[in-house]
C-alpha cells in the first residue's frame, strides 16, 4: 500500500543525508590531516578550497557550518584549479588549504 511508498522516500532521504553526512566527516579529517601536512598552528584560520561531484557539492551547502567550525575554515571556496584530489568515501574530491594571515 501508500505505506510502503512513504518508507522508501523517508529511507532514501535518510541514506541520503547519511551519506552527505559521512562525506562531510571525511572532508573535515582529510582538511585536519592537509593543516597537520602544512605544518598548520592548532589555531590558524584557513581558506578551504574545494571541487568535487554534485554530491560534494550537495555535502558542502549542508555541513558548510560544520565543516567551518571542526577545520576553521573561514571560507570555503569552490576552485576548479586544484591539482591534488582524495577519493572521500569513493567520491573524487579536491581540496587545498591555505592559512588565513
Amino acid at each position: 500500500g501508500a505505506e510502503n511508498n512513504n518508507f522508501v522516500i523517508l529511507n532514501t532521504t535518510l541514506t541520503e543525508d547519511l551519506i552527505l553526512e559521512g562525506l562531510a566527516r571525511e572532508c573535515v579529517s582529510k582538511v585536519q590531516q592537509l593543516r597537520k601536512n602544512n605544518d598548520f598552528n592548532i589555531v590558524d584560520r584557513i581558506k578551504l578550497y574545494y571541487s568535487g561531484d554534485l554530491d560534494f557539492d550537495q555535502c558542502i551547502s549542508k555541513f558548510e557550518s560544520y565543516i567551518k567550525d571542526e577545520t576553521l575554515a573561514l571560507e570555503l571556496i569552490k576552485d576548479e584549479t586544484i591539482d591534488e584530489s582524495f577519493d572521500l568515501n569513493g567520491h573524487n574530491v579536491k581540496l587545498k588549504v591555505e592559512k588565513v594571515g
